[in-house]
């Protein structure tokens, strides 16, 4: 029996669900309008940083000025247990980020994000979970800004090719149709 080799294995099935009516959601027009965006992101300045690298790793680095994302993030920690001796042993890391895409498709909207950590009785134990901590929310928001944009340009698109006119469907069969 021969292999088929990989290359053919995943064009077959491009062309399979290309025949169904497939479409990504974070692919096509909803994908490139993020393609030329300026990202500015404001509060924690430690998380600000981290929340803006992440957005460039999934949107790119501006090319041009097709708009701007602006991003102002709140935070809030949130002990969550607690030993005998009353210290914190796990901390959720709350994140709020209200969102505005300016430009020819402007889009604005809110993310929430809560990441939970332990909290380390050794310091520096304690300085790698918090980073590690504000890594995995910073991934979170990116992630949770770019479905949500994409998501609403998607659905903002399928809008407008939606038909008009509702057909009007009856319970009385037609002439020649057969009854249920």
């Amino acid at each position: 029996m021969r292999k088929l080799p990989v290359s053919a294995l995943i064009a077959g099935f491009c062309l399979l669900l290309s025949a169904c009516g497939f479409q990504p959601l974070y692919g096509g027009r909803a994908a490139e309008v993020l393609d030329n965006v300026t990202v500015s992101v404001s509060g924690d300045e430690r998380l600000s940083y981290l929340t803006e690298t992440a957005l460039l790793e999934r949107v790119g680095v501006s090319r041009g000025e097709a708009g701007t994302l602006s991003i102002r993030l709140r935070t809030a920690q949130q002990p969550l247990g607690r030993s005998t001796d009353g210290q914190a042993t796990r901390v959720a890391l709350n994140i709020r980020a209200n969102y505005q895409l300016s430009g020819a498709t402007p889009v604005r909207g809110r993310v929430t994000e809560r990441v939970v950590f332990e909290t380390p009785r050794e310091p520096y134990a304690l300085i790698a979970a918090r980073t590690n901590a504000e890594r995995r929310a910073a991934d979170a928001v990116a992630d949770a800004i770019v479905r949500d944009i994409l998501a609403t340009l998607h659905q903002r698109g399928s809008a407008r090719t939606r038909p008009e006119a509702v057909p009007d469907f009856t319970d009385e069969p037609e002439e020649g149709d057969e009854p249920w």
